[in-house]
């Protein structure tokens, strides 16, 4: 380690956030947090503070980068189904992030949320008052069914999280069989962002 190094707390949380994607809450060790922070173990205290306190932070930053950034754009958009749109399309855009919060949150999930924090579930509740707010807005209009918000969100960030997790998994099915139709399996963001908006919007229009 080069002696002028001089971690952030922002450079440490990116570097423990793919350990922790990689080997979730239990299976790691801190020693393995500051390897790779490449910060010893009395910096990684000092600029953060104990495990638990790295993985708190690591899921409060992960979830409140996409409510910030949904809140803003949704509240700047147009009508219901634009709003919608907007909520998927941001998510669905954010997949790179993805690849470390679905691991992560797919371990929660089979755990029943062990170790997530308040702060985390708070960011999860911005985002789905978000999205509620603005199936709300189209049933007050008359263009949208009253159903539950709260399934509506799981279709989306429980598809979302489902699709950039497997992706290993497609690639092993592609090379398996060539035959099918990789346009189905692999999508860019903007193309799979329409397509959930499309099946999502299909569903609870009027």
């Amino acid at each position: 380690m080069e002696s002028n190094y001089s971690p952030t707390a922002e450079g440490i949380l990116d570097a423990v956030t793919r350990i922790f994607a990689e080997k979730g809450y239990d299976g790691v060790r801190v020693t393995e947090l500051a390897q790779a922070a490449q910060v010893n173990k009395a910096t990684l205290y000092y600029q953060i503070g104990d495990k638990e306190t790295l993985y708190h932070r690591v899921l409060e930053r992960l979830l409140k980068r996409a409510a910030d950034e949904v809140a803003e754009a949704v509240a700047a958009a147009g009508s219901c189904e634009e709003k919608v749109r907007c909520f998927i399309g941001i998510l669905a855009r954010n997949a790179g992030n993805l690849r470390f919060t679905a691991p992560i949150m797919l371990r929660e999930v089979a755990s029943g949320g062990s170790n997530l924090p308040d702060a985390a579930l708070l960011q999860m509740s911005r985002l789905l008052g978000v999205l509620g707010e603005a199936l709300d807005e189209g049933v007050a209009a008359g263009e949208l069914r009253q159903v539950n918000s709260f399934l509506v969100h799981m279709m989306i960030v429980g598809t979302l999280i489902l699709y950039s997790a497997n992706e290993p998994i497609r690639r092993r099915v592609v090379k398996l069989n060539p035959s099918l139709a990789q346009e189905d399996l692999f999508m860019s963001s903007a193309e799979l962002a329409e397509q959930m908006a499309d099946l999502v919007l299909s569903g609870i229009r009027i």
